[in-house]
């Protein structure tokens, strides 16, 4: 199982958060504001052979101002947007980081690394339905990184695609290295954001939804 730091345990754990977030910035350039990062909560997979090997940094970000698409939008803008649409209340959201370095160790057997690989995404998920039901979410939205086309090609493994009630949600050049999504945490049906905010049906983002699991309400 991952192990969770919680807010309130940031000191108690700072090498172990220090270490996770320079992984993100080494394989994913991605970073975190302090004052985000404070509110953090990590999830991480480490062990005597490997050390850290993958985990989750869930971390909250402002519903967009707007969730109308414009053509100069960033990617990130544009993905704020999206994950912003399907928040049914509330002025924040909740998203994941996912990174799972699990694949790229040559020196373990092949059936070792794909049952590490799996077992790293079971236990992921179990993690994130126990943060929605204590924070009382129903969506949560999340990143990671492509991984290595020859592994999956080779396997045809990607387990977090096993995950119930997802969304996976594309730019239109699909050209930024990463797989986005948004997990139904209650197995509910995914809902748009209310009348006033935007439209009802998913008609805003016609070409940049997938429902892999679950369905639209």
């Amino acid at each position: 199982m991952l192990k969770v730091i919680e807010p309130q345990y940031h000191n108690k754990d700072k090498p172990t958060i220090d270490s996770f977030l320079g992984l993100l910035k080494i394989y994913q350039k991605f970073y975190l504001s302090p004052e985000t990062q404070d509110k953090a909560t990590f999830l991480i997979a480490e062990d005597d052979k490997r050390g850290i090997y993958g985990g989750a940094v869930v971390y909250s970000q402002n519903i967009s101002s707007s969730l109308k698409l414009a053509a100069n939008d960033t990617d990130e803008a544009c993905l704020g947007k999206m994950f912003s649409a399907f928040q049914p209340k509330g002025q924040e959201y909740w998203t994941a980081r996912i990174l799972c370095l699990g694949e790229l160790d040559t020196s373990l057997p092949i059936l070792e690394t794909a049952s590490l690989y799996e077992n790293f995404y079971k236990d992921l998920y179990i993690c994130f339905t126990n943060f929605g039901e204590k924070e009382e979410i129903e969506y949560l939205p999340f990143t990671l990184q492509s991984t290595e086309a020859c592994f999956h090609n080779t396997f045809g493994l990607l387990p977090y695609k096993e995950w119930p009630y997802l969304i996976e949600v594309k730019l239109s050049d699909n050209s930024d290295g990463f797989f986005h999504g948004i997990l139904s945490l209650k197995g509910n049906k995914f809902r748009l954001r209310k009348q006033g905010r935007i439209s009802k049906g998913i008609t805003p983002f016609p070409q940049t939804m997938t429902v892999l699991k679950g369905g639209l309400s």
